[in-house]
């Protein structure tokens, strides 16, 4: 599975995902000051799986997860570290069947995820 991490996400987070799948930043493709439009439509062409922070992202209104490879929405405190936020993202990945991610929006909180679908 390809994942697009956003310029929230630390860039170490791409460590995490290990061989079993593919994770890019937003920095490796000279995205990190692109709009939401131009992230969101990145990951779509490319069929990734947008990681962000960004909560204008999880408005199925605008963003219907049908659309999409997955959109996934860490609900976090602001002052958490890079090493908590991978923390997170890591239990996520772990936890998470990877075929419940496309068209899906799924937030994820310390201690659980919810998914939209």
């Amino acid at each position: 599975m390809k994942f697009l991490l956003d310029a929230n996400i630390p860039y170490s987070a791409r460590e995490i995902f290990g061989k079993n799948h593919n994770a890019l930043h937003v920095k490796d493709l000279n995205l990190q000051n692109a709009s939401d439009k131009e992230i969101i439509d990145w990951a779509k062409q490319n069929k990734a799986a947008l990681i962000s922070r960004d909560f204008d992202f999880a408005n199925i209104l605008n963003f219907p997860p049908k659309d999409y490879s997955g959109i996934v929405i860490l609900k976090i405190p602001s002052f958490y570290t890079a090493f908590e936020i991978k923390r997170v993202l890591r239990n996520f990945i772990e936890e998470i069947n990877s075929s419940l991610i496309p068209k899906s929006t799924i937030i994820v909180e310390e201690t659980r995820f919810r998914i939209k679908k």
